[in-house]
């Protein structure tokens, strides 16, 4: 276990292991705790999804990282998730959803206390905002401006309706997802949250409110 980590790295790594669970049915691994802590499991899952790479093609052997214990999956944390995000992805046909990326030119940046995209990445976040807004009432906490502009406010919306679903259904706690401490998580992840929140949130908190 990697102790004295950054905040950064801590929300890289749970993104990391959020990343991997999309992973667990293709390549045959228990879905990991998304909790920043590097361990065995989250070890066990990056070798499982490597394997399953190989399997269909042998020559496609990682060369930008390696992944034998918690300091190397810290150290190429970001080099792991881009591999899982390209030659993984497409190699094992998983997932249609396009994670955003962070970074001048990508999907979406920050600028001061908000998280902001152009396009259909301002249209996603929009809809966020416009799906929590739906659950406000059920989960308790105050409607969302919805501007598209991805606050603190919207990640603490996320984390509370994740919660109050959690709550009521412990087996739903793993996702494909971190339950965002941040905007930068909620950005990221803002394609899977909505997937999230319109096929499971709303299913088990507004059917149970009678609404």
């Amino acid at each position: 276990m990697v102790t004295n980590m950054s905040n950064e790295t801590r929300s890289e790594i749970r993104m990391l292991q959020a990343d991997l669970n999309l992973y667990a049915p293709t390549a045959n691994f228990q879905a990991v705790k998304i909790d920043g802590v590097v361990g065995p499991r989250t070890s066990e899952a990056i070798g499982n999804v490597v394997k399953a790479v190989l399997a269909k093609n042998s020559l496609l052997i990682p060369a930008g990282f390696t992944y034998g214990n918690a300091e190397e999956i810290t150290k190429y944390v970001s080099a792991i998730r881009d591999w899982l995000a390209t030659t993984a992805a497409k190699t094992l046909d998983v997932s249609s959803k396009r994670l955003f990326k962070k970074g001048s030119g990508k999907d979406w940046n920050v600028k001061g206390d908000i998280a902001y995209g152009a396009g259909a990445v301002h249209d996603q976040f929009m809809t966020l905002q416009k799906n929590l807004n739906s659950l406000a009432d059920v989960v308790g906490f105050s409607k969302l401006e919805v501007d598209g502009f991805i606050g603190d406010k919207t990640a603490k919306a996320v984390k509370s309706t994740y919660d109050k679903v959690v709550a009521k259904n412990s087996l739903l706690g793993i996702t494909a997802f971190p339950p965002p401490d941040t905007k930068e998580e909620a950005a990221e992840f803002a394609q899977f949250i909505n997937d999230w929140l319109e096929t499971t949130a709303k299913k088990q908190l507004l059917a149970e409110a009678g609404v």
